[in-house]
C-alpha cells in the first residue's frame, strides 16, 4: 500500500507536534514541515518564533522545513503557492493541528479543496485535556513561549507545560489548549526528536496584550 506523502502545517507548538506524531503513527509519509512567517520579521505568524529556531526543530526532527513569508491578507495566496510547489514534488495532503474551532476547520478544508489536496486533522474532536495528556504521556517537553498577559501571570512565560500550569488554566476557566491564543508553546523534545532543541532566551517583549519570549542568537 502506497503511503500518502504529506506536509505538516507547522507552528512549532504542541498541537502541530501531536498532529505530526499521529500522522506518523497512521503511516503517512511526512515529507515537510511548512510554516508561514511574517513577511517583515522572519518569525512565525502566531507564535512569534524566529526562523532559525524553527529550522533547529526541523533538524532535530529530521524533517525538511519550508517557510513562506506572508502577511495576514495574503495568507491563503501563500498557502496556495506552497501547495502548488509541493504537489509537483508528489505531495498529496496536508496535516493540520486544529482541535475544535469550526471556522478553522472550514478554512482548512476549503483551502485544501481549492488546492486539490487531502486535509488530515488527526486532533479534531479530541477533548482538550486529552490532547495535553497524550503529549505529557509521550514525555513531550513544551516550552511556554507566549501568554495573554491579561489572563495569565508573567511567571508562566519561559516555563514548561505541566500539571501545575494546566491546573492554573482550569482554575481560570481558560481553554487548556489555548484555542483562542491564550498561550503558545514550542516543542523542544520528545518522540521523533534526535536531540533537544537548545533555546536561548534574552528576555521578553510585549505585543498588545500578548507577552512573548525574546530570543538570543539561535
Amino acid at each position: 500500500m502506497v503511503k500518502d506523502k504529506v506536509f505538516v502545517s507547522w507552528s512549532g507548538g504542541k498541537d502541530s507536534y501531536l498532529s505530526l506524531l499521529k500522522a506518523a503513527e497512521a503511516g503517512l509519509e511526512i515529507g515537510s514541515l511548512v510554516t508561514f512567517i511574517q513577511e517583515d520579521q522572519a518569525c512565525s505568524m502566531s507564535h512569534g518564533l524566529p526562523l532559525p529556531l524553527l529550522q533547529k526543530q526541523s533538524r532535530a526532527l529530521g524533517i525538511p522545513h519550508l517557510s513562506e513569508p506572508v502577511v495576514w491578507k495574503s495568507y491563503e495566496k501563500g498557502f496556495q503557492r506552497v501547495v502548488t510547489e509541493l504537489k509537483q514534488q508528489g505531495f498529496r495532503g496536508g496535516v493540520f493541528g486544529d482541535i475544535n474551532l469550526p471556522e478553522h476547520r472550514q478554512w482548512v478544508e476549503q483551502a485544501c479543496r481549492r488546492a486539490d489536496i487531502m486535509p488530515y486533522l488527526p486532533l479534531w474532536g479530541m477533548e482538550e485535556e486529552a490532547v495535553l495528556a497524550q503529549l505529557l504521556e509521550k514525555k513531550a517537553e513544551l516550552l511556554i513561549v507566549a501568554i495573554r498577559c491579561d489572563l495569565l501571570a508573567e511567571k508562566w512565560l519561559g516555563g514548561y507545560l505541566g500539571q501545575e500550569f494546566i491546573h492554573e488554566l482550569k482554575s481560570r476557566d481558560i481553554s487548556v489548549c489555548g484555542e483562542r491564543g491564550e498561550y503558545h508553546t514550542l516543542a523542544v523534545y520528545g518522540p521523533l526528536f534526535s536531540e533537544r532543541v537548545d533555546v536561548t532566551i534574552k528576555g521578553n517583549r510585549r505585543n498588545g496584550n500578548v507577552l512573548l519570549l525574546d530570543y538570543g542568537t539561535q
